[in-house]
C-alpha cells in the first residue's frame, strides 16, 4: 500500500513564492525494517518494479534490519545491484542497524548512505543465526563518517539525504543517470537554499504482511506460541466452544509463521513440554510440583528460543513477563474454569462425598468409577486393592478427581 503525502505537498506548493514550480516526479521510500523474510523480499522487489513503471526518479531503501531469515535475500540483493531505476540505500534513523544480508543489500545499491550513530557489520552472515564468515570479525561498527567501499555519505535524515543526491551520477546498466532531486529557493534571509523538488511517496507492507511479521522476533514468537496454547487449553476444559477457541487460533497462527521462518533449536520442544506439564498438573487437580517444573522449563524454552539468534538480542523482560503471566493464568484463570464447571448445583461434586459407586477398572493409584450413573476419574491408595466391579465410597474430592476407598462389602449380583 502506498501513501502519497498530498496534504504536505499542497501546503508546500502554496507556501512557494510566485514563479516557483510545484514538485514534479516521484521519489519512492521503501522501509526495510526488522528481519528480512519472504514478505519483505517480495514487497521491496514489487515496489521497485512499480516505481520504474511509474517513472519515479529513484527509490530510497530505508534500512533498519538485523539481517535476513531466508537465503532468498540473495535474489533481492542481485536485483538491487542491477535495478531498472536508481536505488539509494539509507541506514537510519539512528540507532538503526544493518547486519548480515541487510548490510549487503545496502552495499548493492548505487549509493549507500547512513545516519550517524547507526551500527553496521557481520556482512558475511548468510541468514540470521549462521556463524560468521572467515573474513568477518563478528563486530559491529558505529558509523560516524563515510567508510570507503561501504558507506558513501552520512546524512542524519531522509530530507537532507534526498537534497544531497541532486546532481549525483549513477551507473545504470551501462548508462549514466544524473539525479535531479532538489531545487534552489530563496530563504527568509535572502540567501538561496535547496529543497526537495519531487513528491515523496512512502510505501509500506500490506496489513496482512505486517500482521504476520509480528512474530518474526524470537521473544514475540515465544509469546504468541504459549499464549495460543494456553487459550487452547482453557477452551478445552471450558464448557462448549467459545471466544477462547477463536482467540487461540490467531496467536498460534502467528507463532507458526514466526517459527517456520526462524530456526528454533531446542527451545520449541522444551516450551511444548513445559505447557504439557502445566496442563497435566491442572488436570490432576491444581498447581503443584509439575506446574512449578513446567514454569521453570517454560523459562528455559523461552531463553533457548531467544538464544538461537545472536543477531537479534532477546527481550529478557518480555520472556520473563510471558512466563510469569502463563503461570498466573494456570494458577488462577484455569482454576476458575474448574469452579465454573463443577461447583454449580447441577455439576457440583461435593454432594458425592459419602456416595457409593462401582469401580469400572482396577484402581492402582488411578482409575474409573461410576457414581450415581456417571463416570468419574478416581484415585485410591495402592494398598486399598480395589478391583474392577468392587463397591467404593467417595471420601473426598481432589480437583477433577474423586478420592475413593473400599466400601467394605461386596457388590450384590
Amino acid at each position: 500500500m502506498r501513501r502519497l503525502l498530498l496534504p504536505v505537498l499542497v501546503l508546500g506548493a502554496l507556501a512557494l513564492p510566485a514563479g516557483a514550480q510545484a514538485p514534479e516526479g516521484i521519489i519512492d521510500i521503501v522501509e526495510v525494517q526488522g528481519p528480512i523474510d519472504s514478505y519483505s523480499i517480495s514487497f521491496v522487489t514489487r515496489t521497485i518494479e512499480r516505481a520504474a513503471a511509474d517513472g519515479s526518479e529513484l527509490v530510497v531503501l530505508k534500512i533498519d534490519s538485523p539481517g535476513a531469515l531466508t537465503p532468498e535475500v540473495e535474489e533481492l540483493i542481485a536485483f538491487v545491484a542491477a535495478p531498472p531505476l536508481p536505488v539509494v540505500a539509507w541506514i537510519g534513523d539512528a540507532p538503526a542497524t544493518a547486519q548480515g544480508a541487510a548490510l549487503r543489500l545496502a552495499e548493492a545499491a548505487q549509493i549507500t548512505a547512513a545516519a550517524p550513530g547507526v551500527e553496521i557489520g557481520r556482512a558475511f552472515r548468510a541468514v540470521i543465526g549462521d556463524p560468521a564468515g572467515p573474513s568477518d570479525d563478528d563486530q559491529l561498527i558505529v558509523v560516524t563518517d563515510a567508510i570507503p567501499g561501504v558507506v558513501d555519505d552520512v546524512q542524519a535524515a531522509l530530507g537532507p539525504l534526498i537534497v544531497s543526491l541532486d546532481g549525483a551520477a549513477v551507473d545504470l546498466g551501462g548508462r549514466t543517470v544524473v539525479l535531479e532531486t532538489a531545487r534552489p529557493v530563496p530563504g527568509d534571509d535572502g540567501q538561496s537554499r535547496s529543497e526537495v523538488s519531487k513528491q515523496v511517496r512512502f510505501n509500506e507492507l500490506s496489513v496482512w504482511a505486517r500482521t504476520m511479521r509480528l512474530a518474526v522476533t524470537p521473544h514475540a514468537a515465544f509469546f504468541f506460541l504459549v499464549v495460543g496454547l494456553a487459550f487452547a487449553a482453557f477452551e478445552f476444559y471450558a464448557i462448549g466452544p467459545g471466544l477462547a477457541a477463536a482467540t487461540a487460533v490467531f496467536p498460534i497462527l502467528l507463532a507458526g509463521y514466526g517459527l517456520a521462518v526462524m530456526p528454533f533449536g531446542w527451545g520449541l520442544p522444551w516450551t511444548l513440554f513445559a505447557m504439557w506439564l502445566l496442563t497435566v498438573d491442572y488436570q490432576r487437580g491444581g498447581f503443584g510440583v509439575l506446574s512449578y517444573a513446567g514454569t521453570g522449563l517454560l523459562a528455559v524454552g523461552g531463553f533457548f528460543i531467544a538464544g538461537t539468534y545472536p543477531d537479534m538480542p532477546p527481550s529478557i523482560g518480555s520472556i520473563i513477563a510471558t512466563v510469569i503471566g502463563i503461570a498466573l493464568f494456570y494458577m488462577f484463570a484455569m482454576s476458575t474454569v474448574a469452579r465454573s464447571r463443577f461447583t454449580t448445583q447441577t455439576l457440583g461434586r461435593d454432594h458425592l462425598i459419602g456416595s457409593e459407586g462401582v469401580a469400572l477398572s482396577d484402581l492402582s493409584g488411578e482409575g474409573l468409577v461410576e457414581v450415581d450413573g456417571a463416570r468419574w476419574r478416581a484415585t485410591a491408595h495402592r494398598e486399598a486393592g480395589i478391583r474392577q466391579g468392587s463397591l467404593v465410597i467417595v471420601s473426598a474430592v481432589q480437583g477433577l478427581f474423586l478420592e475413593v476407598e473400599p466400601a467394605g462389602r461386596e457388590k450384590q449380583p
